[in-house]
């Protein structure tokens, strides 16, 4: 029953063969370089913006364990790409390797889950932007044929709880860095 959800949803998201090609470069362009706008941000922000270290050392320690969860899943259980079952049409090359779960999915709901758990004042634009730029990459991984809606949410539900782990031990965590 899952799987027929999952596929029937994918198919749904999925391009179709008449898809625009100005579409289908915008959504090239999500799936590909999006994820690297935060990170020229988050570098940008280290130098001009020092308070805002804490929150971007918290993002790459959540994303240091949403990835290591994200690796020991791949190599426990292989999930086929719909691309590699002849499911949808496929309008991005990627290599025949496991899809549960997304790590394009898992980095970008990383940052925006430790933004969201850490949010101020300040940092509501980010939340904004970061909620944009997930929505973006995880929709077009879909819509280009490489994921499966399961991989998304898996992704999701990694990122969330990496974060939520990281938030309740920050303080051990922090200690640890600081020596």
């Amino acid at each position: 029953m899952w799987h027929d959800f999952n596929t029937q949803l994918f198919l749904l998201i999925n391009a179709s063969g008449q898809a625009s090609k100005s579409f289908i470069s915008f959504a090239i362009f999500c799936a590909k370089y999006l994820v690297y706008f935060p990170i020229i941000y988050m570098g940008i922000c280290w130098y001009i913006y020092p308070i805002y270290r804490q929150l971007m050392l918290k993002m790459l320690i959540s994303l240091c364990l949403a990835l290591l969860i994200t690796f020991i899943i791949r190599h426990l259980f292989y999930s086929p790409r719909p691309f590699a079952v002849n499911i949808g049409t496929n309008y991005l090359f990627h290599d025949k390797t496991s899809s549960l779960p997304s790590q394009h999915a898992v980095f970008v709901w990383t940052l925006f889950f430790t933004a969201f758990f850490n949010k101020t004042q300040r940092t509501k634009t980010i939340l904004c932007l970061l909620a944009i730029i997930a929505l973006l990459v995880c929709w077009s991984r879909i819509y280009l044929g490489v994921h499966w809606p399961l991989d998304i949410l898996v992704g999701f539900i990694v990122s969330f709880i990496s974060t939520l782990i990281i938030k309740k031990y920050w303080i051990n965590v922090s200690k640890l860095i600081n020596g």
